[in-house]
Order: structure tokens, then sequence, then C-alpha cells
């Protein structure tokens, strides 16, 4: 299992259930790396999505109230939704929102950061990877500019990850 993820400055990933930001080159970033791929998200970033569910991916939603959303294939805890996914060999990314995220986190393998050179006003926030002693930076990009911003890409590893075959 993998994430994906933008971030400012401050480790801000969304306010009022939206990004922060529209960066299109984030946006193509994400389409690249998620593509033909199963994404996993909370039932508030799902609803975020303009287009519900994104094309040409399994979308997999944690959430407790699985019958709000009938189009998708539903999980209302990490128990469930690790018997699904064992096994397969296909990608899967965890895309949102904090919540998700920090519960998923020890089973991530890789993590996909788009860095925002920017200080945004939010409200969820995402763990600074450098600060973790199993995580580790191996790959970044030279600075990219989108819609007005400096953004970076980044690929951390996890050094000690926890398998869903074990749980």
């Amino acid at each position: 299992m993998n994430l994906i993820v933008a971030v400012d400055k401050g480790f801000g990933i969304g306010k009022d259930n939206g990004l922060l930001a529209r960066i299109p080159a984030d946006m193509e970033y994400f389409k690249e790396k998620t593509m033909g791929k199963t994404i996993v998200m909370g039932s508030s970033t799902y609803m975020s999505f303009p287009k519900r569910p994104l094309p040409n991916r399994e979308n997999l939603v944690l959430t407790s109230k699985p019958e709000n959303y009938p189009e998708v294939k539903c999980f209302t805890s990490t128990g469930e939704l690790f018997e699904f996914i064992r096994g397969r060999d296909d990608d899967v990314f965890v895309c949102g929102g904090s919540t998700v995220y920090l519960q998923l986190l020890p089973y991530c393998e890789k993590a996909y950061v788009t860095h925002i050179d920017e200080t945004f006003d939010a409200d969820a926030f995402f763990p600074n990877l450098s600060e973790l002693d199993n995580w580790e930076k191996t790959e970044e990009s030279e600075v990219v500019e989108s819609n007005g911003y400096r953004i970076t890409f980044a690929v951390y590893e996890n050094n000690d990850i926890k398998s869903v075959q074990d749980i």
C-alpha cells in the first residue's frame, strides 16, 4: 500500500473538507500515480471529488455509514479493508483525509508527497515524515511552477512497514 498527498509548509492538507489550492501539476501527478489503481479514502475526501467515483480507479471508502455511498465499495473498519485488499497484487493508494492517513500510514510502503511552497489556513494536517524515524526521503524533483505555486514532488519510503497480511 502507498499514499499520495499534497502538503503546505506546515503540513496542512485541507480546509473545510476541500483542497488547499487547485494546482494543475499536482492534479496531473495524482492522476498519473493513481490511474488504473485502487484508491482508499474517507467519506469526506470521497465527497470532495468533483466527479464521483473517480474514473478508471477502484474507489474504496472507509466510513461508518456505508449505506450513504451505494456506488462504491465501503468498509466500516481498517480490518475489513485489509481483509479485502489482502493478497491483491495491484497498487493501493491511500488518498485522504487526515484520519485515514494516520490510520493507514504504518502500512504504507511509499508516500508520494507534493510539497507546496506556501502556508495556507489549513484545518487538516499530515505528519511531517522527515521527523519520523522510519520514513526516509528517497527522491525529490526540481521545483515546478503551476498556477502560481512552487511545488516539488518527493517520495518517502517506510523502513518499518506493518503488514496487512498479519492483521
